[in-house]
């Protein structure tokens, strides 16, 4: 049966404000390096998480069009935090991987984001940052499962500009 569109709702409130967190904390600096430029932070941590792969793979896991891949692929690559080579599969496509410089500079910012969480959350005990954890992992694959199954994204992928 599912959640009523009431507990739903509920569960939205919380998400916002975790995302408005989030950007308050972007914004102040805490997410960022000067090595990694601030747009393409996210696609670098996403490519040292799945490993090597497509830009086109990245844009379908990150829900948007490929131009913005492209565009933050060519910021990563000229700051030598990411290199491409040829797929062997597919020679017209180039295959991406994060360089060991790459990988240093993501693992200070997930350093520096876990610090930061850490002390927001410094009064809860492991076992509980552990539940959320699971249940927000669970409720992330299904809310992508879910959105990726019907065509990407409802209203279609973000472009480079921002818009649907």
């Amino acid at each position: 049966m599912g959640p009523t569109l009431e507990t739903c709702a509920e569960l939205l409130r919380p998400l916002r404000a975790m995302l408005g967190l989030k950007q308050v904390a972007m914004q102040r600096g805490q997410f960022t390096t000067e090595q990694v430029p601030y747009a393409a932070a996210g696609l670098l941590t996403e490519l040292v998480f799945r490993g090597e792969c497509r830009a086109s793979d990245l844009a379908h896991h990150r829900i948007v069009d490929a131009s913005v891949v492209s565009r933050q692929v060519g910021q990563l690559e000229q700051a030598g935090l990411i290199t491409r080579r040829p797929d062997p599969a597919d020679r017209r496509v180039a295959l991406l991987r994060a360089t060991a410089e790459g990988e240093r500079a993501v693992a200070e910012l997930e350093r520096r984001k876990a610090e930061w969480i850490g002390e927001a959350l410094a009064h809860w005990d492991d076992a509980k940052v552990r539940q959320l954890a699971g249940l927000l992992g669970e409720a992330m694959d299904d809310i992508r499962r879910n959105t990726i199954q019907d065509g990407a994204c409802l209203a279609g992928p973000v472009t480079k500009e921002g818009t649907r």
